[in-house]
């Protein structure tokens, strides 16, 4: 599901924000082009499926090593480090590697993208740290994913199935409801931090991780009690038959959540409008409708990975296995794609839309509506990434953020990592 994941972000970031720069890109495309890329845009909002696959990767692992005898001290440890790592990586992302932003009506750059957009080479500023990433969201989501595991996993709990999926279920849709008027509660709270005489940059900063941003910890940590769900479930190993009819009513609850939620909407809020269709804090119907697509997903690899005999594990290992490599290096793709998505797409917007190299110029051009150049552009991106995993993984990914995480957690756990074991991750135990 990683993979998956990382190839939607790569292809909607090159899409959304280095052809169309972002917000601009509903007031340049035509309509037609909007309803072909419909699909794809609203998996541009399926950012917590990360926060799902990390809650699934916990509470799997935990379970499984809880049953081995382990103490939670072993077994959630190393999860803590793991979070603590990603909230370190999350600024650097933010301010190193990552696009041009807008905060508070000024524009932002990151080291990379002041060199390749503006070029002149600048080292950001504080207020660039509140382009909160993706990490942060996944860390603080770690958080509470190893609090639930170590909660529900206590005296014995882990076999106590049912009742651990009926807390999760109650939790995770009560906090669906109340993160997000928290998070868009904070968000004149945070300006009045920044704007002040004397401005509070660390505790907005704080704030802002919890709310008010696109990929704040509010609302999108509803993924995380979901994804320890679907953790257990798979862990438990019960018939396949049990596991469908669990996914199924997962997958159909969240269909209905998403329809009793719009009407909802535009009874209780002043502008519905504007709080269905906000990017900036994504709404309960919007997070239910892709927690639903992603449970359809995550049924089927399950039935035919998971589940699946050994000689369709094997043909699936080797369809697949260009996605698994992304997924081996998702981290690393989030934290990076940036760089060469800006500089490529510089040449584009040269050639195709008559922008100035190197210049701070983002409005609209040519480039913007050229359909065969998009396509161009895309395609090329997308074959870069494809060489870059297919090189990488000859030196195992040597150097990778993947890599730093796993040598790093090495000081923290007696267990031999299992992240970077190839053979098992790519081949699922086949031979080259």
């Amino acid at each position: 599901m990683r993979g998956l994941a990382i190839i939607g972000v790569l292809i909607s970031h090159n899409l959304i924000l280095d052809i169309w720069y972002g917000r601009q890109a509903f007031q340049i495309i035509p309509p037609w082009i909007i309803g072909l890329l419909f699909p794809l845009l609203l998996i541009f909002t399926w950012a917590g499926s990360f926060v799902l696959v990390s809650g699934i990767t916990i509470a799997y692992s935990s379970y499984h090593r809880f049953t081995k005898g382990l103490s939670r001290r072993r077994v959630l440890v190393p999860v803590i480090v793991s979070s603590t790592l990603l909230l370190f990586l999350d600024p650097v992302r933010t301010l190193i590697f990552s696009r041009s932003h807008l905060f508070m009506g000024e524009m932002t750059h990151s080291l990379f993208s002041s060199g390749i957009m503006t070029g002149q080479w600048v080292f950001p500023n504080a207020e660039r740290l509140f382009m909160i990433g993706a990490l942060s969201m996944i860390g603080l989501s770690g958080y509470m994913a190893a609090f639930m595991v170590w909660a529900l996993f206590s005296h014995n709990g882990a076999n106590n199935f049912k009742r651990n999926m009926r807390i999760l279920v109650i939790a995770g849709a009560l906090f669906s409801v109340v993160s997000v008027p928290y998070s868009y509660a904070l968000v004149p709270v945070i300006e009045k931090m920044l704007t002040s005489d004397n401005p509070s940059i660390l505790a907005a900063y704080i704030l802002r991780l919890l709310g008010s941003a696109q990929l704040s910890f509010l609302p999108l940590g509803t993924y995380a009690f979901f994804g320890v769900a679907y953790g257990m479930l798979l862990a438990a190993r019960p018939d396949i038959d049990v596991i469908n009819r669990y996914l199924n009513r997962f997958g159909i609850g969240f269909f209905i959540a998403t329809a009793v939620s719009i009407p909802l909407t535009f009874l209780l809020t002043k502008n519905p409008i504007r709080v269905l269709g906000n990017f900036d804090i994504y709404s309960p119907s919007v997070i239910y409708f892709s927690l639903g697509c992603i449970t359809y997903i995550f049924k089927a690899l399950v039935k035919h990975v998971e589940y699946g005999s050994s000689l369709k594990r094997q043909r699936f290992a080797k369809k697949t296995l260009w996605i698994r490599r992304f997924g081996v290096i998702t981290l690393t793709l989030y934290i990076i794609d940036a760089v060469p998505g800006m500089f490529v797409s510089e040449y584009f917007h040269h050639w195709f839309g008559g922008k100035a190299l190197w210049t701070a110029s983002m409005g609209q051009d040519a480039f913007m509506t050229n359909v065969p150049a998009i396509i161009l552009f895309v395609g090329l991106m997308f074959l870069f990434w494809l060489l870059i995993a297919r090189l990488w993984e000859k030196v195992n990914f040597i150097g990778s953020f993947e890599w730093l995480m796993v040598e790093f957690s090495k000081l923290f756990r007696k267990e031999k990592s299992s992240r970077l074991n190839f053979k098992n991750n790519l081949y699922l135990n086949r031979e080259k």
